[in-house]
């Protein structure tokens, strides 16, 4: 009879509504943890369902929060009511030291949607964020792992590093987030972007500040998620360039309008071009036809494996992942691989008032680094010279063809050059309640990073040189800082009136260390004897060591009234030990307030807007990435700058003697940046539009520069100060639109751009004409953007004799060369005609996010884009003979000649009598673009059948990256100017499961 009544079944019924409209769900899963029993509730969202008195049942809803009842009676199920999952105005979210609820922030703080990012694969979380959140400029390129992404938060700030300071489960650190983060293991970004809610970190803070949070379990729930993706990238940036037989017609041409008979040293003297059998005179290297491009790039795979563990309980919670992460590079041999595991605990006693956690990440990563400056030197070397010789050696550059190495050679020889590091990160902390709302909390973390390279230099052999000598540097470093922070909070409602106050007491420490040596002659070349010891030549070694230190005090204080006037007050002071002791410490200060207009009786009865807020803040952030020795006069031995023949007898062992290398500063200080911030966020139409709206002004003065010197001076005349002044205004906003037609398909859209404009605003007078790209007599750069141009302008080409007979002295003027702008009209094109052109800084950046589900299935597609101006320095290569003996781009089949006279192209010449090399408009163009950066299709298993095979949620999908460009731009990528590493055309295929 016992075992009867242990296993009888109830039947118990319910019914499935959404908690706002009261309309019933249909297809609501209701599942039964402890049988794997589930049913779905039907079109009025009734169901029935077998169980026993004391399961638990878990209703799950797509875009719905899942609902665990634990059955007590028959009643248990009558009624549940689902809230959605997206709750925008009660979101909690991180902002520094605490959290608050979004609604009641009152600064520019950007949340990220980690359900745009999550699928995306990449080494770098930040990298995903590009042109998804209003104010932040992301910039990456294709080096694996995304080590080289960086973060521009409201423009540039300092002509110092301007690096912001991400904030990762409360550690702080400058760290590059590759190399410590894995990106599936972040449950949620906030940005702190104006100066009042940066402001609590004080002297950090003036480049913004990133606050991650990585994923904790959720009480009474156990969880084993799985991932796994698996990628191919694609090679599809390159500049179209000369075949071997385009480049000597390139050249008979350039020779021919010059009036000179073409030779050539491998292309002979006759009418034409003629590719020889051989480039050299000793016949061992047959011409090639060589796509460079194709040598250097190729093919390669992204893989990325997950698995997370987490089981939360009353009292506390535990998370255990591991992550896998492995991808090569589109140039050959690169690679980067990382192992992560990441745990964390917490734990509360005595009813929830004593609490006690830790957070801890481990990571090894390794890197094999490419040649620097292979994407440069892969459209320079010249196509007539082919991989190898004939005899299987590398084959090289000979008489007539350029100087650049064979780019195949270097990557051969330079594939084991590499780098292993190992970093520990995290936290432990415990946290005291004594009496409701007064909180004690004391947080000790450290990141430890230690590192090993590698670098070998070969003997080598190519074309007519040889190198005989080979070296093998190595390096051994580390860093270690940790961070000490004690802080009391107190929450306290009294009627209509709520304040939470928050005080602290912070102590950090940088240290870092390296040592390095290189040695000469290694008789065996193979990697397993690239270690120092193994050599028997020249050596030389070196190692240093620096040390920084902050103590702070901070405080804080929410005040609300009637959830309706908000204010907030901060203050900071830090005392570190880069600055000179007339000036170590700082007070950095920040005040913010807002009107929840939507709270007030008249608009409370509005059925079009549910929450309206304005908002302004004013705040005070310091940059202390200075250099840290500044503040010291610092001396060194030299024999060649400091050895004297003391004895004055010109024989024997001359001693080292001391030089200065540079004064100290005492009155050395941080750059300030203050800002003033206004804004206002919406949400309308039942929290179907959301709007959000900032403009802010940002100053930045005392800017550390080292200040020029003339030689009169001598030594120690380098010397720091405090001098440049920057100025940056600007625009972000953010509008969303979710909505769903009909009952199975939900869509949600969202638009963010930026606009603002940066300029210098002071620069010291001893350097007002020369600092930033002055001319040094009557342009400066004061007023134009920092980085701005300073060159000619252009008015075409010369097209007609007319033209060329303008009464204007340009020296090499001809017809098909530029025409330079005589711009202060005095009939010479000199240094005095040059102009500031701009700059490479954006005008505008945004993007469109668009996702959508029907049913089980999910799309949805990224754009992002940008307006700017950019510096094609590929010019330099594509559009000039005359500049360069290596390979030119096919844009010089369309130069310009009498019967071609619509081309914008210089015509073809031999002799740079022009100076066509010089800064001019030609090298400007319109660098904007517009891309369809992602497109992804998904199908997640309906969660009855998921039930059924024991899975919490099986979701397969496909996804594209960086699929379409849209742009004018000449060169190879309008995201990264220059000669970067470039962005792959990656396409992945995905799978997540969660039993």
């Amino acid at each position: 009879m016992l075992a009867v009544q242990v296993f009888a079944q109830t039947a118990y019924k319910g019914r499935v509504t959404d908690a706002k409209t009261k309309e019933p769900i249909p297809g609501a899963v209701i599942y039964v943890q402890e049988t794997a029993k589930s049913v779905a509730s039907d079109a009025n969202g009734n169901f029935t369902i077998q169980a026993q008195p004391g399961n638990t049942v878990r209703i799950t809803f797509i875009g719905k929060e899942t609902l665990n009842i634990k059955l007590v009676d028959e009643q248990s199920l009558a009624g549940i009511r689902l809230q959605d999952a997206d709750k925008v105005l009660d979101e909690v979210v991180v902002t520094g030291y605490q959290t608050q609820r979004k609604v009641d922030i009152t600064g520019s703080v950007a949340v990220v949607n980690m359900k745009d990012v999550a699928s995306i694969p990449s080494g770098n979380i930040i990298s995903t964020l590009q042109g998804r959140v209003p104010g932040v400029n992301i910039a990456t390129d294709g080096t694996p792992g995304g080590v080289a992404t960086s973060v521009g938060i409201r423009g540039i700030t300092t002509i110092n590093n301007g690096t912001p300071l991400y904030v990762i489960d409360g550690i702080q650190t400058r760290d590059n987030i590759a190399t410590l983060l894995n990106p599936n293991d972040v449950e949620s970004i906030q940005i702190l972007k104006d100066a009042a809610s940066a402001s609590i970190y004080g002297t950090q803070a003036a480049n913004g500040v990133i606050i991650i949070t990585t994923k904790k379990a959720k009480k009474n729930d156990t969880r084993v998620d799985f991932s796994a993706r698996l990628a191919s990238q694609n090679f599809h940036t390159g500049i179209k360039m000369l075949n071997a037989q385009q480049w000597g017609e390139a050249y008979w041409a350039a020779y021919k309008n010059d009036g000179v008979k073409p030779v050539h040293d491998q292309y002979g003297s006759g009418d034409v071009p003629v590719i020889p059998e051989f480039i050299n005179g000793a016949k061992t290297i047959r011409s090639g036809d060589t796509d460079w491009a194709k040598e250097v790039y190729n093919r390669a795979t992204l893989q990325d494996y997950n698995v997370t563990v987490s089981k939360g309980a009353e009292n506390g919670s535990s998370v255990f992942s591991l992550n896998y992460f492995d991808q090569d590079g589109l140039v050959r041999y690169t690679n980067f691989k990382r192992v992560n595991v990441r745990a964390n605990t917490d734990y509360s006693f005595l009813k929830n008032r004593l609490r006690i956690g830790e957070n801890i990440n481990i990571t090894n990563w390794q890197e094999k680094l490419k040649p620097a400056g292979i994407e440069e030197l892969t459209i320079a070397q010249h196509p007539l010279i082919p991989v190898y010789d004939i005899n299987g050696g590398y084959a090289g550059p000979t008489q007539g063809l350029g100087d650049k190495p064979n780019p195949v050679r270097l990557l051969d020889q330079q594939k084991q050059n590499r780098s292993n590091q190992w970093r520990i990160f995290g936290n432990m902390f415990i946290e005291a309640e004594p009496i409701k709302n007064l909180v004690f909390r004391s947080n000790y973390s450290v990141n430890y990073r230690t590192g090993f390279f590698s670098t070998f230099e070969p003997k080598w052999h190519e074309g007519d040189r040889t190198v005989d000598v080979n070296a093998v540097t190595a390096e051994n470093n580390y860093d270690r800082q940790w961070i000490w922070t004690n802080q009391v909070t107190y929450r306290v409602n009294i009627g209509k009136h709520a304040i939470n106050a928050l005080a602290g007491v912070e102590a950090k420490e940088n240290m870092n260390e390296f040592l390095n040596a290189r040695r000469e002659n290694y008789i065996i070349q193979d990697i397993d004897y690239r270690y120092i010891s193994a050599g028997d030549g020249k050596q030389t070694n070196g190692g240093l060591a620096s040390r920084t230190a902050i103590e702070s005090f901070f405080g804080k204080i929410d005040y609300a009234y009637n959830d309706k006037y908000l204010l907030s007050g901060t203050i900071r002071r830090d005392a570190s030990s880069r600055f000179g002791e007339n000036n170590n410490a700082g007070v950095f200060p920040g005040v913010s307030g807002a009107w929840r207009i939507s709270q007030e009786e008249f608009i409370k009865k509005s059925t079009f807007i549910n929450d309206l807020k304005l908002r302004a803040s004013w705040g005070q952030n310091g940059n202390d990435l200075l250099d840290n020795e500044a503040t010291y006069t610092k001396y060194s031995t030299n024999l060649v700058m400091g050895g004297y023949d003391i004895g004055g007898i010109n024989r024997g062992i001359i001693p080292n003697g001391i030089i200065k290398d540079r004064s100290g500063n005492p009155n050395v200080k941080w750059e300030v940046s203050t800002q003033t911030n206004f804004g206002f966020d919406l949400s309308a139409l039942n929290n179907k539009l959301q709007i959000t709206l900032d403009y802010f002004v940002k100053k930045t003065k005392d800017m550390l520069i080292d200040r020029p010197y003339i030689a009169i001076i001598g030594e120690g005349g380098s010397f720091a100060y405090n001098g440049a002044s920057l100025s940056n205004k600007g625009f972000e906003g953010l509008i969303g639109w979710r909505d769903n037609i009909g009952k199975a398909f939900n869509y949600n859209v969202t638009l963010t751009g930026s606009v603002y404009k940066n300029k210098v605003t002071d620069v010291p007078a001893d350097i007002f004409y020369t600092y930033g790209g002055g001319n040094g007599s009557d342009k400066t750069i004061v007023g134009q953007p920092l980085g701005s141009w300073l060159g000619y302008r252009t008015n075409g080409l010369y097209t007609t004799e007319a033209e060329l007979n303008d009464g204007v002295n340009q020296p090499g003027k001809g017809l098909g060369r530029i025409r330079y702008v005589d711009v202060n009209g005095d009939k010479v094109i000199n240094d005095k005609d040059r102009e500031w052109l701009g700059s490479d800084q954006p005008k505008f950046f945004g993007g469109l996010n668009v996702s959508m589900t029907y049913k089980a299935f999910d799309m949805s597609f990224f754009v992002n884009g940008m307006v700017r101006d950019a510096y094609n320095n590929s010019k330099f290569y594509t559009d000039f003979f005359q500049l360069w003996t290596g390979n030119h781009g096919d844009r010089l089949l369309d130069a310009w000649t009498p019967s071609n006279s619509g081309s914008t192209i210089p015509a073809l010449t031999a002799v740079n009598l022009n100076d066509e090399g010089r800064l001019s408009e030609y090298y400007i163009e319109n660098g904007s673009y517009l891309k369809l950066k992602n497109l992804q299709i998904g199908y997640t298993l309906p969660a009855v059948v998921a039930n059924r095979l024991k899975l919490r949620n099986l979701r397969v999908y496909l996804q594209g990256q960086d699929l379409i460009t849209v742009t004018g731009y000449k060169g190879a990528d309008p995201e990264g100017l220059g000669y970067p590493y470039p962005l792959p055309r990656i396409f992945t295929a995905g799978l997540n499961f969660g039993f």
